[in-house]
């Protein structure tokens, strides 16, 4: 669901928010599912920053043995995935500002980020990327972690009965 810019900058900054919360969501999917295949739940992993879990999410993928192209490319997803919270993060967390002779203006929270015009459209285009990006994490929570664990733990009891036919069980 496409956004069209109204020229509404505050508009487009809460849809960024509210989108990019959208994507946090659905990433928590994935790292659950990931959490539930790997079996690695340590205490406070649910308290991790998203730009970890994402570090966790691709590390842990990387790790299994026979991925399926379908986890393959989620994997490819990750990197942008994490810019587009980070070109959030210097949005939301940054502040606007009107200014008479420029228009309105964005400083960034960061040090040495320069100030960049505030532009609607450019909260409008981040808001819809940030929407699209839920896609792939929805399919990897869904579909292809459980399909792929579905798989494993075939392949894993299919071992275990040649294991068994050969002790003569």
């Amino acid at each position: 669901m496409t956004i069209q810019d109204d020229g509404d900058l505050i508009k487009g900054l809460g849809f960024v928010c509210l989108y990019a919360a959208y994507l946090e969501g659905a990433i928590e999917d994935v790292f659950s599912a990931v959490i539930a295949v790997s079996g690695e739940a340590t205490p406070k992993m649910d308290r991790w920053q998203i730009s970890r879990k994402l570090k966790y999410i691709r590390e842990s993928m990387e790790a299994w043995e026979d991925i399926t192209q379908e986890l393959s490319r989620f994997i490819t997803c990750i990197e942008p995935i994490g810019n587009l919270l980070e070109r959030r993060n210097l949005i939301i967390h940054g502040r606007i500002y009107a200014d008479p002779k420029t228009g309105d203006v964005l400083k960034p929270a960061r040090f040495g980020f320069p100030e960049i015009p505030a532009i609607s459209s450019d909260m409008y285009e981040l808001a819809n990327e940030l929407f699209a990006a839920k896609n792939p994490c929805l399919q990897a929570s869904m579909f292809a972690i459980p399909r792929f664990a579905m798989a494993k733990n075939s392949m894993d009891g299919n071992i275990m009965n040649k294991d068994a036919s050969i002790l003569g069980d």
